[in-house]
């Protein structure tokens, strides 16, 4: 572990090399900071633009309807200090406990970006109905062959794997028809 050649301070994780007729004549060490202040490296690249994380963040600051901020459960959160401020403005988290100190604030953020506060699966609710079909109970045996073959194989037993194999195979191919 090598410290930054340029500021002494940080660690280094770039190394520049000074090829001399194709032979390393010297190198240089240095943190991601001071290369991007030497300019050896482009610096960060927004993600988004500022308009658009400002829309996006419009539910948490409301300075484009000329209220002012609303106040949060906390000045900062106590898990990483990350200040609430600090949150509002780049509208990212520091960390698991960021979203319980900052619950006040999501909660709004949540329901304007996808129209629920509660995750309610990935599956659509339309898939339900499928419960009732008779078929249902051919996709439970399916799961549990595919189950037991994965275990059969884990367990170095090929013969048996082989054999679950080729049923489902077998009740795959049945379904499809």
């Amino acid at each position: 572990m090598q410290y930054c050649t340029a500021c002494q301070k940080a660690i280094a994780t770039i190394v520049v090399m000074d090829l001399t007729e194709g032979a390393v004549s010297g190198s240089q060490h240095v943190c991601a900071p001071c290369a991007e202040q030497l300019g050896l490296t482009q610096p960060k690249q927004q993600k988004f633009s500022s308009e658009m994380l400002e829309d996006l963040l419009g539910g948490l600051t409301e300075a484009g309807k000329g209220a002012a901020p609303r106040p949060t459960s906390g000045d900062s959160c106590p898990g990483c200090g990350l200040p609430a401020q600090d949150f509002r403005k780049k509208g990212r988290l520091g960390c698991p406990r960021c979203y319980d100190a900052f619950r006040a604030d999501l909660m709004p953020l949540l329901q304007r970006i996808h129209e629920a506060q509660a995750h309610v699966g990935r599956l659509p609710t339309t898939l339900g109905e499928l419960a009732e079909e008779p078929d249902h109970g051919r996709d439970d045996g399916l799961s549990d062959l595919r189950r037991r073959l994965e275990d059969a194989v884990r367990g170095e037993r090929y013969e048996e794997a082989a054999q679950l194999r080729d049923e489902l195979r077998r009740a795959e191919q049945g379904e499809v028809r």
